[in-house]
């Protein structure tokens, strides 16, 4: 089976691919079409699908796995297929051709088992009754989806088990914060780490076919794991305590500046770092998806989470 490496701007193309990021808008002419990428089990590609009829927007599905042709396009220096046909791979097809339906999708780098036994053992280290407790209530209410969500809807950690990934990836940075700076309160740096994007699990849909709900539509993953926290908070009778003030106040700035979407802004030194922590991993985690491609002395593709700048890869051994 044909591979999206293997075609270049205006060979004719038949690929099976997992459809994600599935946007419906309109032309110029006012008629429908299909804005998406499109994963081949390796590399992902811009994908249009310029004709829409009414049937074939009924099987337009996030997360599905489709047989497309059509035509490889350049589009500002960058591949785009524009598809002309496409249909719902059958289950006969993908054993015919020695596919799996696992091959189309993007898990992360640590099974769940493993995920599972290092975040509990930070669990574990968390010494603070109150923080300690409230962390324990909350995954456990919310276990499944903590260890299967994706982080994100396309920006960064965007696969199975993409949240609790990038919670693993925040606890081991921190660690050497906490070496370097030991005014630092660990316990509530574990919490607020494990605690921060919890909101995640209400705001996406799942690790297939990631759409916003009509809650992370109308709210946000921040003010939802707000809420979660005082209600749990709440049930416990620690709704008065400094600890659950700090770890709310983690939660509403963890984005670090208003114009990225924070409701506050860090003013504590913990809060401070989560919010450093957060961001320099989910932007080394977008430039993870995309360095490894680009050959030497060239430039990436743009991306999204810089602004859509592109980066040079030095020709340096």
């Amino acid at each position: 089976m044909s591979k999206i490496k293997d075609y270049s701007p205006g060979d004719k193309a038949t690929l099976v691919l997992r459809f994600s990021d599935v946007q419906i808008r309109k032309t110029t002419a006012n008629q429908d079409y299909a804005s998406l990428l499109g994963y081949d089990g390796k590399d992902f590609i811009e994908t249009k699908i310029w004709s829409l009829a009414d049937d074939k927007k009924e099987i337009l599905k996030n997360g599905e796995i489709y047989c497309a042709s059509g035509t490889m396009k350049d589009y500002q220096g960058k591949m785009q297929f524009n598809v002309s046909d496409f249909r719902l791979v059958t289950e006969e097809e993908m054993k015919e051709n020695d596919l799996s339906r696992d091959d189309f999708y993007e898990y992360a780098k640590l099974d769940v088992e493993t995920l599972e036994d290092i975040i509990t053992e930070y669990v574990e280290r968390i010494e603070n009754k109150i923080l300690k407790e409230m962390v324990v209530a909350l995954i456990k209410e919310h276990y499944n989806e903590y260890f299967l969500h994706p982080a994100a809807l396309s920006i960064h950690h965007n696969y199975y088990s993409g949240l609790a990934y990038h919670v693993y990836s925040m606890l081991t940075l921190s660690d050497a914060y906490l070496r370097l700076y030991p005014f630092l309160n660990k316990d509530l740096v574990y919490a607020g780490i494990i605690l921060h994007d919890i909101g995640k699990l209400i705001e996406l849909s799942g690790p297939k076919g990631t759409e916003y709900t009509k809650e992370g539509n109308l709210l946000g993953h921040i003010s939802i794991a707000s809420n979660l926290i005082y209600a749990k908070a709440l049930s416990l009778g620690y709704e008065k305590t400094d600890e659950v003030l700090s770890l709310m106040h983690i939660i509403l700035s963890h984005h670090g500046l208003n114009e990225y979407g924070s409701p506050k802004e860090p003013q504590m030194a913990e809060a401070a770092l989560i919010f450093l922590l957060d961001y320099s991993d989910s932007r080394m985690a977008a430039l993870e998806k995309e360095i490894p491609n680009v050959q030497k002395g060239e430039f990436s593709n743009p991306i999204n989470a810089f602004d859509r700048k592109s980066f040079y890869v030095p020709d340096i051994k």
